[in-house]
């Protein structure tokens, strides 16, 4: 098993992803990559975030402490704990050696005497017909996107992301930022789940607040390339041209659920809804409404007459309710 000290390299032939067994929650029976009859069961090292191996992924393995050890004793009793899949092929979705499975069918073949002499029990989620574990289908145009020096990137294996980044200037890359800003060191969050266009295999790929399936964007300064769904905003700037701090939510569909309380939005200027059929200033709206319910209660109570042919009109009989109406509106007037 490749050791330094007690560093190992091995690679994946089991996962446990079954709760059976407290004690074996993420196990890895992982094989030798120079001797096939050689094996470890181990454990992730961080429980606070883990990348779940592929079957055929190379990880490290290193040697930690065990639930039973002591911090008093010399001679501790130790366990197994692997870390990420090492980037052999250089990809967020699939990092496994085409030769792996060749490999791990060799060591399956010889090393199950020694798997059971060393207690070390079967452990599911991968080996059958599947050559990377049972459940995960392997796609060819995952991408990766584009890093810029300084970025802090988080990417999952379909297509999904994160990006702690900024606006560089200048920079030698394969791709430009998408957004723009006359402060290059401001920061952006942007968090992302596919790409509509999708990508090709080790080639990098940048996000797209119109083309990523889903996605957030929290701004600093940067303009952000939205296109809305339509085209009247009222006297609210364009996406596009806004420098200042905002946050952009774009999908094909946005549902917000409260399950107990309110939802509750206030602007400091106004609320504008905009539809294929009406573009609503919300100030504005309630206020034409208000105006509204004031000329019909000053009719219905006579303050205001139109002419009939027996005299002007007279108050109606639903007066109160009207004048209730108004009253009620104007109640909710800030």
């Amino acid at each position: 098993m490749a050791r330094q000290g007690k560093i190992t390299v091995a690679t994946v032939k089991r996962i446990n992803l079954k709760d059976t067994d407290v004690n074996e929650l993420y196990a890895i029976q992982a094989y030798s990559q120079t001797t096939v009859n050689q094996q470890i069961k181990a454990y992730p090292m961080d429980m606070s975030m883990r990348r779940i191996p592929l079957i055929g992924e190379t990880v490290i393995i290193m040697q930690g402490a065990a639930g039973e050890s002591s911090p008093d004793k010399r001679n501790s009793n130790t366990t197994y704990y692997y870390l990420n899949p090492v980037s052999i092929q250089k990809n967020p979705h699939n990092n496994a050696l085409p030769t792996s499975k060749t490999l791990l069918s060799a060591a399956g073949a010889v090393a199950g005497y020694a798997a059971a002499a060393a207690g070390i029990p079967g452990v599911s989620g991968g080996g059958g017909d599947s050559e990377l574990g049972a459940g995960f289908s392997e796609r060819t145009d995952i991408g990766s996107i584009q890093p810029f020096i300084g970025d802090v990137l988080l990417e999952g294996r379909f297509g999904h992301s994160m990006r702690f980044g900024y606006t560089p200037k200048g920079s030698k890359t394969t791709e430009k930022p998408s957004w723009s800003s006359s402060t290059d060191n401001d920061p952006i969050t942007i968090i992302s789940n596919g790409r509509k266009s999708g990508g090709s295999y080790n080639k990098f790929i940048i996000e797209d607040v119109n083309d990523d399936l889903s996605s957030i964007w929290l701004g600093s300064s940067q303009k952000i390339k939205l296109t809305p769904a339509q085209k009247g905003i009222g006297p609210a700037d364009k996406p596009s041209s806004y420098n200042k701090p905002q946050i952009i939510l774009n999908s094909d569909r946005v549902f917000l659920n409260a399950r107990k309380e309110n939802i509750i939005i206030a602007a400091k200027k106004d609320i504008i809804n905009a539809t294929p059929g009406w573009q609503m200033e919300m100030d504005k709206l309630f206020t034409l409404i208000e105006q509204l319910a004031s000329e019909l209660t000053d009719l219905t109570s006579a303050k205001a007459t139109y002419a009939t042919g027996v005299g002007p009109t007279g108050p109606a009989t639903n007066a109160s309710k009207v004048s209730k109406i108004l009253s009620d509106i104007q109640k909710m007037k800030q």
